[in-house]
Parts: structure tokens; sequence; C-alpha cells
């Protein structure tokens, strides 16, 4: 009788065992996916009224976050220096006040273009500087922590002030001849700055401004991110997915972005900031 209750025992605490062995290969395997919300100005903005440009700008991004938001996943949120400074400094206030959130810059406004090191300085200085100003009086400050360029505007002189500034990582939507094949963020060869690139999918990088410029429609374009998330999950890589306010903040390419994000979430995905996944890399 003994006998039989101590192999009863047994066997309960091997099922215990492999229990918790499946849980924790479970939560290791997870899907990690790194959501890059970019809020800029709207290029139809110009002579509206003040109603208007919040609808093309502000509800625009609001859309994009309400998704994630609702969820309590982690997001990235690129800010460029006019809308934190003069434009929506008080919405990019509240964004800062959530936990889940990581503000980051973008440079000072949309579509800048390659200027000198001289001219690059001065204005990522002032991206980064408006930014963090964007806290509430009296509550915790924070650093920004990474640069997403605005196309074009950003070469490998910029290099020397990511490190002057401090920053900790830079957004590759452009496609670096260094990030070829990479899917993990990685050091910079002589620098002190990470970059992150943007996953690269069978017809264009997961950012949805290329997607659009292919000429992929909404459901080309959900079909393409799921694409990208199942192969990245299965090979145990990191999906970086860039959503602009100004072309996924509406129509069917919000609701390629929720139906994305809702898929996302029901296969288990792990959301993290980017600031997360570079630190993380850091640690590997």
């Amino acid at each position: 009788m003994k006998l039989m209750k101590m192999l009863l025992f047994a066997m309960l605490a091997c099922l215990i065992a492999q229990q918790l062995f499946l849980c924790a290969a479970a939560e290791d395997s997870a899907s990690v996916i790194n959501l890059i919300v970019k809020m800029e100005t709207s290029p139809q903005s110009d002579g509206k009224s003040q109603a208007d440009r919040e609808s093309l700008e502000m509800n625009t991004t609001t859309n994009l976050l309400n998704e994630v938001d609702s969820r309590k996943s982690n997001v990235t949120i690129s800010v460029t220096g006019d809308i934190a400074n003069k434009l929506y400094p008080l919405y990019v206030t509240m964004l800062g006040t959530e936990s889940n959130h990581e503000l980051i810059m973008g440079g000072m406004s949309r579509d800048e273009q390659l200027a000198s090191f001289e001219d690059q300085d001065a204005r990522m200085r002032k991206s980064k500087k408006y930014v963090e100003d964007d806290y509430v009086c009296g509550g915790k400050q924070f650093l920004v922590a990474g640069y997403l360029p605005q196309p074009g505007s950003f070469n490998q002189s910029g290099y020397k002030i990511m490190d002057d500034l401090g920053l900790l990582y830079l957004v590759d939507d452009a496609g670096l001849p260094e990030s070829e094949g990479k899917a993990m963020p990685y050091l910079m060869d002589g620098f002190a700055f990470y970059v992150v690139p943007v996953s690269a999918g069978s017809e264009s990088r997961m950012w949805d401004a290329a997607a659009k410029e292919t000429g992929l429609n909404g459901t080309q374009w959900y079909d393409s991110l799921v694409g990208k998330f199942d192969d990245a999950s299965a090979k145990g890589e990191p999906m970086v997915a860039v959503f602009t306010n100004t072309v996924s903040g509406s129509g069917e390419y919000l609701d390629a972005y929720k139906k994305f994000v809702e898929y996302a979430a029901d296969k288990g995905a792990s959301f993290v900031t980017t600031n997360k996944l570079v630190e993380s890399a850091k640690g590997a």
C-alpha cells in the first residue's frame, strides 16, 4: 500500500514538473513584436481649422494607440519636434504619462531634408529637447532613448551626433547595408548606439508608408504583416513594424492594423517597446 502511494506521488510530481516545464517553454518561445506608432503632421492639414487638423493628425494617432492601449500592450511612439513643441504639446504630455508608452524623437518636422552636420546637430538637439520637455510638472521626467529619422534626412555624419546626444538606438526603416539579414538590434560598428532594423517582408518593409508606396491595398498589407509575423515567430525572431498616423490612422490601413494587432495578441505575442527590445539584445 505504501509502495502504491509512493508511486502515485512520484507520478503526480512528474506531471506537475512537466506542466511547469511546458509553461516555461511556452513563455520563452512567445513571439515578440515591437510596434512603433509614428505621429507627424498631415500634408492635407495646411490651411485647415484647428478641429480639422486635429482630426487629421491627433485623432488618427489616437485611433492607432487605442488598439494597443485597450490591451495594456507596450508601444513606442515617435513624435516630431514641431508637434511636441508647438502643435500638440499637451497631447504628447498625456501620451508620455502612460506606463506602456515609450516616446522617441522623429526629427523636427515631416519631410525634412538632408542637411549639413551642423544643421543636423541643431535640429536633433531641438527635437530631443522638445519631446523631453513634454511631461507633467512635478512628475517624473524621461530621457528620449531613440530616433526615427525622416526619410532621406539622415546619413553617416549623424552617427557622431547620436553618440554625442547619448541616444541608445536608431530605428532603421530605410534598410541600411549593415542591417541586411539582421532581425535583432545590433551595435553600430565604431559607435555606442544600436540600430533597430524594421522587419522586411517579401513585398516591402513592415512600414505602412513603404507598403502604400508599393501599391498594397489594406487586405494585402494585412496579409503581409501576418506573413512576416508568422515567419518571425517560427524563427524565434522579433518583429518590428512602423505605423504612421497619416497612413494607418484611418481607412483600410487602419482596418488592417486593427486586425493585425488582434491577430498577434490572439497568438500570445509579447508586445515590447523598442527600448526594451534593445536592452534584451544588449543582454544576449
